[in-house]
């Protein structure tokens, strides 16, 4: 939970700093972003009134091939079993451009051994912008900064160079291919694995 202020005693020197550090870094991100040609993204909570855009982005016109799964409903996996969140993407003050999601994969058998997977659908109206690496790269900073996770990362087909493009212009190195990783229309699918650490 992002720290407030309590407005009933005074102004310490430590919540000027804090305050500075917050702004200090939200500039220096936005900062890297123009270097790397993003442009801005908002993510902000799934409310009420998404569900008829949610259910538009879902469909497999819009997934695309590489998204979409045909396994019944009592085969898919939900994200909130395994710590996930959502949020929708946005720009030019809430026009909605699509959604970015992520879960946990454990890497060892404690908790600080766990890291975040991402995965995101953007709208076909609103590729070829860069919002796909924006929203990436954003969420990437917002695990960072609301976790003690120290790895964030990626898994995509193959097949899929432009997501793969998307991740690298997003700040995330390719690591390698998991052969065999995903059951997706009948067949089991190569992945390309990618993925930010806090040092990077």
């Amino acid at each position: 939970m992002p720290q407030t202020l309590d407005s009933s005693r005074p102004l310490r020197l430590s919540d000027t700093r804090r305050m500075t550090d917050r702004v200090a870094q939200g500039a220096e991100e936005s900062r890297q972003d123009a270097l790397l040609g993003l442009p801005p993204v908002n993510l902000r909570e799934i409310q009420d009134d998404d569900e008829t855009f949610l259910a538009e982005v879902s469909t497999s016109d819009v997934e695309g091939e590489w998204n979409t799964f045909d396994d019944p409903p009592e085969e898919r996996l939900s994200g909130t079993n395994y710590g996930g969140g959502a949020r929708i993407v946005e720009i030019d003050a809430r026009t909605r451009v699509g959604i970015v999601t992520w879960v946990q994969i454990p890497h060892g058998p404690n908790r600080r051994s766990l890291a975040w997977n991402v995965g995101i659908t953007i709208h076909p109206a609103f590729r070829g912008r860069h919002i796909g690496a924006a929203a990436q790269r954003a969420v990437a900073d917002h695990l960072f900064g609301t976790s003690d996770a120290n790895r964030v990362m990626a898994h995509t087909d193959i097949g899929n160079i432009a997501e793969q493009r998307s991740l690298e212009r997003a700040g995330f190195s390719r690591e390698g291919i998991a052969r065999g990783a995903q059951w997706r229309q009948g067949a089991w699918h190569d992945g390309v694995i990618y993925s930010r650490v806090r040092s990077d």
